[in-house]
């Protein structure tokens, strides 16, 4: 049902604005691509549940729904099913983690440079439109903000090999998931060319554009607070994973994105404590954690833009990554 109403609402933006076609273009495409790209967001939350088995009973259905609607958002499906599990065992880890893992400060030395030369208030800016505009395809293709590795743990990886979800012998993925991501990077292509030859890449591009900023800046709300600590080297008898899932956030959102989005945003802290919930008991499931969580229960009543603003200001690197480390500016 929840898919059927996200394909039948993006059809419905589709032709209106093929029915808009008399306003001029410059000004409909940008309203088009942002309308489109946060309807689309939803089934990125449905390939998103599919990936951790909680759509359907059966494991392949899961993964059948999930490749298909995770391929035509240009996701390589079984590639990120795996990161996005080492994300949630090992969230706010230091070293294990995955995804939005901090810099130290000697990796973020560049940053830095970058905030003293332009000031405060543009950094924050150019952070944000950073992240949002090329965060997600630079974590595909090249692991940024993702994991460390366990022998060298101030750089994330070996530069001299690629850190690619789209290859299957990438120093990211593990050997036996070969086969698997080379169909996940086929599904990925067969999109493009069926919007090649369509003549849809135009009409897709923007959306696309769009999607993939919402999902950096969901997940950015999510694990990137100045407020909640990370976990690093020496910390193995602090550390687990309910503890790192209490890390998390819940955000709060306009209440129609919130609701087209099938409230990833706002019942987050839930789905890290259990993935197995889907989304249409996660808000029940979140009432009754507020009553058992009480103050360790976090949630951020901030419009989203000024947390965004603040992030990108404040949680810029870690000290190390020994011990308990917190964000600092």
């Amino acid at each position: 049902m929840f898919v059927v109403r996200d394909v039948v609402l993006m059809y419905a933006v589709y032709r209106l604005y093929r029915a808009l076609q008399f306003i001029p273009e410059l000004l409909l495409y940008p309203i088009y691509s942002v309308v489109m790209g946060t309807v689309a967001m939803g089934l990125w939350v449905i390939g998103h549940e599919c990936g951790h088995g909680s759509f359907a009973k059966s494991r392949t259905a899961n993964d059948m729904v999930g490749f298909v609607l995770h391929s035509l958002l240009l996701v390589p499906y079984f590639s990120w099913q795996y990161s996005h599990n080492k994300h949630h065992k090992y969230t706010n880890h230091l070293i294990y983690g995955e995804t939005h893992v901090p810099d130290t400060k000697s990796g973020a030395r560049m940053m830095l440079r970058v905030r003293d030369i332009v000031g405060d208030d543009a950094f924050s800016i150019l952070s944000v439109v950073g992240h949002l505009s090329v965060g997600w395809p630079m974590y595909l293709w090249s692991n940024t903000t993702g994991g460390r590795t366990t022998d060298c743990t101030e750089t994330r990886l070996n530069r001299g090999k690629h850190a690619s979800h789209f290859f299957p012998h990438s120093q990211v993925m593990p050997d036996r998931l070969a086969r698997a991501v080379v169909l996940s990077t086929v599904g990925c292509v067969g999109t493009v060319v069926g919007l090649y030859w369509y003549g849809l890449l135009y009409a897709y591009v923007g959306p696309y554009l769009i999607v993939n900023s919402w999902l950096v800046l969901i997940t950015m709300l999510q694990h990137t607070n100045e407020s909640v600590p990370h976990y690093g080297t020496g910390t193995e008898s602090q550390y687990n994973h309910t503890v790192g899932a209490l890390c998390t956030v819940d955000q709060r959102y306009p209440a129609i994105i919130d609701h087209l989005w099938h409230r990833i945003g706002t019942t987050h802290v839930a789905h890290h404590l259990n993935y197995s919930v889907p989304h249409y008991r996660a808000v029940a499931c979140t009432e009754e954690l507020k009553l058992l969580l009480g103050d360790r229960y976090l949630y951020n009543p901030d419009p989203m833009w000024q947390t965004m603003r603040r992030m990108a200001s404040q949680c810029i690197y870690v000290d190390s990554t020994d011990g308990v480390q917190w964000y600092r500016s």
